[in-house]
């Protein structure tokens, strides 16, 4: 890609809706910058040199002039017409809107050694966000540049799009389980906000639109980088902040918002959604570690404290391909530490179910030892009532249950051993499908070493 001379364009503006060049010597011309070329509100001419090098005019590929920029625009190479993209005019109500991002055929006859000319028509009325910054490239490259290039730039985009795409799923399934449900919303929110926010960057390489849709583009990248980082907060004072969450959330979102606003530049707003929250969350761990010392607390800090590190050092730049990346590398490093916890929680809450068990069973045998259970036996014609305190182990028969008792006394049951098992107390247990055992009888555990 060749641009044209950044230090030497002749602006002038249009007076008229005539497609004829002007004379760029007349009265309101001015020399300016490339990147001082701004045809917003108004309609304007530019001319500009281009100067080739060799192996550009010894090359026997097509060629093409490229505008990327916010307007509407008619091109002349060397005097001869090119094309025109939309329709610029001089009345807003008379311009049509030109695309984004185009490219004209260049003639490779029209090409000389030295000095080339290129003569471009401008007009922006459309757009309602005045950007600073409207004209992005002008100039010349290959012809069959676009189409290549947009999948060898944004291919790697894929790989963080496709991870943060299954992120946003897994965790809306998640989230409808009733534990941990509030951060499962939380981490789907920022899978979801990061992942839109890919694919506002990625539309405009891989779709061709009209350039008042820049306009909306640029306020949905600023809106779900807001989204993402808003989301990043919250989630950060529920963890760390102990007393006036509500006041932390509040105040942050706040902060954020004005910094968005203050800044110029969509890059550096979409920079600022996400550096705010991550600055934010770095003071407040290094605040809650003045309180706790641990290990988890370091390393949350230490992964905010890179990422407000790596913002701040590409703040123009950041809203590219490496952002997307460390964000799924904080939505990851924020999934283990979650996936740790639950762990973590899952075992306490085991062991505090063993307890809860174990001290259930020692309630459930002080009741059987100050008021026994009584067992409804029928067996040979009569009906009979045996404490269970005496049973000492039950032994599947058949469709019938044998009874043990501490006094070498033996009752078959008419049932199966499930069936009585539902009957008995919770200080009867089933050690083997054929046998229930009374845990009071138990005096010694032996470990089998049968081969099975």
């Amino acid at each position: 890609m060749i641009p044209i001379d950044p230090d030497e364009v002749i602006v002038c503006p249009a007076t008229s809706d005539s497609e004829t060049p002007p004379a760029f010597n007349e009265p309101g011309c001015n020399t300016v910058t490339a990147a001082e070329i701004d045809p917003q509100n108004t309609a304007l001419w530019l001319k500009a040199k281009l100067e080739l090098p060799d192996q550009v005019l010894n090359n026997d590929q097509p060629y093409a002039i490229y505008v990327y920029a916010k307007t509407s625009s008619r091109v002349f190479f060397n005097g001869h017409y090119l094309g025109q993209n939309g329709t610029p005019s001089l009345a807003a109500n008379k311009e049509f809107a030109g695309l984004m991002d185009t490219s004209f055929y260049l003639p490779p006859d029209l090409l000389k050694q030295n000095h080339n000319e290129l003569v471009l028509q401008l007009s922006s009325h459309h757009g309602f966000l005045q950007l600073k910054a409207p004209i992005h490239f002008i100039g010349l490259g290959s012809y069959a540049l676009q189409a290549s290039s947009i999948w060898q730039d944004n291919w790697l985009s894929l790989i963080p799009l496709g991870a943060l795409i299954m992120g946003a799923l897994y965790f809306a399934v998640s989230s409808f389980n009733p534990y941990r449900r509030q951060s499962h919303v939380l981490f789907f929110l920022m899978a979801l906000f990061a992942a839109s926010q890919l694919l506002a960057e990625l539309s405009r390489p891989l779709f061709s639109y009209t350039y008042p849709m820049h306009d909306v583009r640029l306020l949905l990248i600023v809106c779900f980088a807001m989204g993402f980082g808003c989301s990043l907060w919250v989630y950060n004072v529920r963890k760390f902040a102990e007393q006036h969450k509500a006041l932390w959330i509040g105040g942050g979102i706040a902060l954020t918002l004005a910094a968005v606003l203050m800044v110029t530049g969509f890059d550096t707003k979409t920079s600022m959604a996400i550096l705010m929250p991550a600055l934010l969350s770095t003071l407040l761990i290094a605040y809650r570690l003045t309180q706790q010392r641990s290990p988890t607390l370091w390393l949350s800090l230490l992964v905010y404290g890179l990422l407000s590190a790596a913002i701040q050092l590409s703040l123009g730049r950041f809203h590219d391909s490496v952002f997307y990346y460390l964000i799924s590398l904080v939505l990851g490093f924020l999934f283990v530490q979650q996936a740790q916890e639950l762990s973590n929680e899952q075992a306490r809450r085991k062991t505090e179910e063993q307890q809860v068990a174990k001290l259930q069973l020692k309630l459930d045998q002080l009741q059987q030892k100050q008021q026994p259970h009584k067992l409804k036996i029928s067996s040979a014609g009569k009906v009979e009532w045996v404490s269970t305190d005496s049973l000492v182990y039950c032994k599947a028969a058949g469709d019938y249950t044998e009874l043990f008792f501490s006094d070498q006394k033996s009752i078959l049951y008419s049932g199966n051993l499930k069936e009585l098992e539902s009957q008995l107390p919770s200080t009867f247990l089933r050690v083997h499908r054929s046998y229930v055992v009374n845990t009071d009888c138990i005096a010694a555990l032996e470990k089998s070493t049968a081969q099975q």
